[in-house]
């Protein structure tokens, strides 16, 4: 028997308008751990590049990347009551889940934080869960979920705004479909083979869905 799809969703920037509430976490763990924080005149070249080139230019070190996350993710489970989901996306998650698909979320931000901005309406519809990533540790979420909800590479799709959730879905032979409106210019992703490009929420059923 063909299983239904499987849908896996990057968080920030993706379903939940976060990007403000993630520069605050960036400047509160820049002035901890002594790296540059994001200078915000910068953020057009900043967001076409991918998180490890990010990460070398601001000089934070690899060594120190576990405590860094973990003091952002901390700093945003505070105050997650800041982050509303995108116009559009509680429509869409209910759309995706009456076409018959299963829907997971991962994510490096925190369970009880994702679960707090998905509300009641949303909660619900979510079928795995892969949550509290490392910075390049979403490859190892993203196998564990799909091993736990038995898909395969073919019946899954991955949706996210990062150069680094397509470098996930590459590595694992996963279709991608990156949303226009997230982290990540939408010409980063332009005439990339394996690529959809979603402009708006409201396409993203007739994209994920497409044979």
């Amino acid at each position: 028997m063909r299983t239904h799809p499987l849908i896996l969703f990057d968080f920030d920037g993706t379903l939940a308008d976060s990007f403000h509430l993630f520069l605050d976490a960036w400047t509160h763990a820049a002035q901890r751990y002594g790296f540059r924080p994001v200078d915000t005149t910068d953020l057009d070249r900043l967001r076409r590049l991918g998180a490890r080139d990010i990460v070398a230019e601001v000089g934070l070190p690899l060594w120190k990347l576990p405590a860094v996350v973990a003091t952002m993710r901390a700093w945003m489970r505070e105050r997650a009551d800041q982050v509303k989901l995108f116009d559009g996306v509680p429509e869409v998650l209910h759309a995706l889940k009456a076409g018959g698909a299963r829907i997971g979320i991962v994510t490096s931000n925190a369970r009880d934080t994702v679960e707090r901005v998905l509300g009641d309406d949303c909660r619900p519809l979510i079928d795995h869960w892969g949550c509290g990533a490392s910075l390049f540790g979403k490859a190892a979420k993203t196998r564990r979920v799909m091993k736990a909800a038995g898909a395969v590479a073919e019946r899954t799709v991955s949706v996210g705004d990062e150069l680094r959730d397509l470098e996930v879905a590459q590595s694992l032979g996963l279709d991608f479909v990156a949303v226009a409106w997230g982290y990540t210019v939408p010409d980063r992703f332009a005439g990339l083979a394996g690529v959809r490009l979603c402009a708006a929420p409201g396409e993203l059923p007739a994209l994920v869905f497409r044979p």
